[in-house]
């Protein structure tokens, strides 16, 4: 048996070295397990097939950062669209809420007293709401007016400044951000669909339409199909056939890279409801010139040249040898658009917003340069490189990598940043609206948790606060990776592990206690 005081000298220098330990990394990376909620957890995970998969959780209090509850949190998972929590986060607090975008008409010169302009440019400088969409975001998606509201108002105002014809053409300024209008890893069949349209510094719609099939009068006729707002920009080629009303619905959509046809195929239920389906627009650029033209010459204003597409200088100056401004619109405040992108997911915001960071940061509005930022972005509040590997700002790259340990770090972090109210109220609530609007429901958590979901093949996230009822604040995320349950049963599964959890911390009664940056609750 070894005397107890055989090394003094060595216990006292690990207790000095204790001591120098910062408080908040002491108390949250030093916990003691809850045997009980492992248990609870582990059992969810047996009963279910995705007990082939993996399974990443982290849940920390945020009155002290202490360590709760862990399983596997150091590890690398795909986050899916968790991802947006870096993304927005690093937007607020270098841009600021207060954010707007500005959209031009660019002249060399004014008209002439004849009303007369020779080439137009019309500059996208990365705004993502170009649309009809109305802001700020409240339960559901609300849109107002037609969808190219936006561009209706620059046509307008080029009207009031006197112009009656564009001699020149119109150039479609694109130069605002460069390389790809995809990044790497996004599989092909993720750029037929809105989630997966195109990036680019001037949008319309989210570069995406509406696909409606409606089924037939009587089995085996064909469905019908519409696009909307542009019925005419694809080729459509319609093999949905109407089956009888007690027959599941399958859609399929294929189109070649580059192509405008596009080939729907499936089934639909007779007398069942509309399908609707967002597909991505192909060209969004030459849309946009088209569409502009259209509503210039429905205010009267000629336009006798072509519509242009000039991308040749990516990543250059904006048309500054062309100084006249027609026309401009300003966009809403960032906070508000980044309260859409959460509440709802949306991945072509969110991957505009790395450029734009890249945009406004460096000069280069590259998705490589807007990695850089949030690599060194994470860094300043102790993420590692080891922690996550960024690829895209949306998530929908199958090689973005995060653990739930760097997630949990970036909410602790948002939760003492003077952004966090703007920041958290921008997270779907359990039961209430966005991407958690359906889920949740009638349990104890509904309105309680504030978190964002993530979506893609073999993937479901879950990553925010709990708010529990007797006062108290829980930052958490919860990875499943690797799992062959369809997307709605994966999301299920993860809802039942943050139900448990809730439940599981719901129970304390400590009171709620002042902390550095305000009153924050106790759990």
């Amino acid at each position: 048996m070894v005397p107890r005081m055989k090394f003094p000298g060595l216990l006292i220098g690990l207790a000095s070295c204790l001591l120098l330990i910062p408080p908040s990394y002491a108390g949250w990376r030093i916990f003691k397990p809850r045997p009980k909620l492992g248990k609870a957890i582990q059992a969810l995970l047996a009963s279910s097939p995705a007990h082939h998969g993996r399974l990443g959780v982290e849940v920390v209090r945020l009155r002290d950062q202490k360590v709760l509850y862990a399983r596997d949190a150091e590890q690398l998972f795909q986050p899916a669209s968790n991802m947006k929590l870096f993304t927005t986060a690093c937007a607020l607090e270098k841009l600021g809420p207060d954010f707007t975008y500005r959209t031009t008409v660019n002249a060399a010169n004014p008209p002439d007293p004849s009303g007369r302009v020779g080439d137009i440019f019309l500059v996208g400088r990365g705004d993502p709401d170009l649309s009809n969409r109305v802001l700020p975001y409240h339960l559901k998606t609300e849109r107002k007016g037609p969808a190219d509201a936006a561009f209706q108002q620059l046509a307008g105002q080029m009207a009031s400044r006197g112009v009656k014809v564009v001699a020149g053409n119109i150039v479609v300024a694109e130069s605002y951000f460069r390389g790809s209008p995809f990044p790497p890893d996004w599989a092909v069949d993720d750029l037929v669909w809105g989630y997966g349209a195109p990036v680019a510094a001037l949008t319309f719609n989210d570069n995406q339409l509406l696909l409606h099939i409606r089924p037939g009068s009587a089995i085996g006729l064909p469905a019908s199909i519409t696009v909307d707002p542009l019925p005419r920009y694809y080729t459509i080629r319609g093999e949905v056939e109407t089956v009888a009303a007690n027959e599941p619905r399958k859609i399929d959509l294929t189109r070649p890279p580059g192509s405008r046809t596009l080939t729907v195929r499936g089934q639909i239920p007779l007398g069942g409801t509309v399908d609707e389906e967002t597909i991505a627009i192909q060209n969004p650029a030459k849309a946009i010139g088209d569409l502009f033209r259209q509503d210039l010459e429905q205010r009267g204003i000629r336009v006798l040249g072509h519509v242009v597409v000039e991308d040749a200088t990516p990543g250059g100056p904006v048309p500054s040898m062309h100084p006249v401004i027609l026309a401009e619109r300003e966009s809403p405040p960032l906070g508000e658009d980044i309260q859409m992108t959460l509440k709802v997911s949306q991945n072509l915001h969110a991957e505009m917003l790395l450029r734009t960071l890249a945009r406004r940061l460096s000069g280069d509005g590259s998705r490589k340069a807007g990695i850089k930022i949030l690599d060194q972005y994470v860094e300043g509040f102790g993420v590692t490189p080891h922690e996550v590997y960024f690829v895209d700002g949306s998530g929908l790259s199958r090689a973005v990598l995060a653990s739930p340990a760097a997630i949990v770090k970036l909410l602790i972090h948002m939760s003492g940043s003077p952004e966090f109210p703007v920041f958290k109220e921008a997270l779907p609530v359990a039961g209430v609206d966005g991407t958690l609007s359906d889920r949740f429901k009638g349990t104890p958590a509904q309105g309680h948790i504030l978190a964002k979901t993530g979506t893609i093949e073999h993937v479901n996230s879950l990553s925010g606060y709990m708010d529990l009822p007797q006062g108290g604040v829980l930052a958490f995320s919860i990875l499943l990776n690797d799992n062959p349950l369809p997307g709605n049963q994966g999301e299920a599964l993860v809802d039942r592990v943050a139900l448990r959890i809730f439940k599981a911390y719901a129970k304390s009664r400590k009171a709620a206690i002042p902390s550095a940056h305000g009153s924050v609750p106790a759990a």
